[in-house]
């Protein structure tokens, strides 16, 4: 499937499921999310950034570009609709995220101790995700302020790379998209709060440099295509309306 129809399916699934099951819905739940995230995969990479003498260092290539992400935060949106099935609840959701990755401790220390002949400082990338999901939660009543719940969805993620380099040597990267899932255990703690562990398969990444704003002795290092798998696992609270 390409990916015009992979998105234009993905729109319809989200129209089928708020027009399909809103007069059936036992309960209608708006949700929202705030993630801590800790990369995983080839996004949990170390990176070795070498040389690290002033006169040959220069900015993460194209195959490092996609690796070295720290910790970083996220908030989620989510719509919902409840369905008592005897031995628990099932909903049916639709949700969007926007998680947030800096580049790792290492990577940012080495950037802000090489200036360049003008004394300036490259700028290290972070990492912005848009995953948009469908998915499905199950959730039993064990007790009135313990509910657990496993869910799983599947989507697709935009990914953002912020530019890198020196201001006078800037790379470009140009926004990406890949099949992502997740799949999560929590449990509310109460009506209207919850507690998860989520990871979240972010796919893989198409990354490739797009422009950058001067000549470089290093220009063949960055140009050409290469490919990082992203992940991460997060940890959500969530406030249920």
């Amino acid at each position: 499937m390409t990916k015009s129809r992979y998105i234009k399916s993905l729109c319809l699934g989200f129209a089928l499921l708020f027009a399909g099951f809103t007069a059936k819905a036992q309960q209608v739940e708006t949700s929202i999310f705030l993630n801590g995230t800790l990369p995983m995969a080839q996004f949990n990479d170390n990176v070795n950034l070498v040389p690290f003498d002033e006169t040959s260092f220069h900015v993460l290539d194209r195959s490092q570009i996609g690796k070295g992400a720290a910790c970083g935060l996220g908030a989620t949106a989510r719509f919902g609709l409840w369905f008592d099935v005897g031995v628990g609840e099932l909903q049916p959701f639709a949700e969007i995220s926007f998680l947030w990755n800096n580049s790792g401790p290492s990577i940012r220390k080495a950037y802000d101790s090489h200036a360049d002949s003008l004394n300036q400082y490259p700028t290290a990338p972070q990492y912005l995700n848009l995953p948009v999901m469908l998915g499905l939660k199950y959730r039993y009543k064990l007790m009135p302020d313990l509910q657990p719940f496993a869910e799983l969805g599947i989507g697709y993620d935009f990914l953002f790379i912020t530019k890198n380099g020196y201001p006078s040597s800037t790379f470009h990267y140009k926004p990406n998209g890949g099949l992502t899932w997740m799949f999560g255990l929590g449990t509310y703690l109460g009506e209207h709060v919850s507690v998860s562990f989520n990871y979240t398969g972010l796919g893989s990444h198409l990354i490739e440099p797009t422009s950058k704003s001067a000549p470089d002795p290093f220009e063949e290092t960055y140009t050409g295509r290469t490919r990082a798998s992203l992940g991460t696992l997060g940890l959500r609270v969530g406030f249920h309306f």
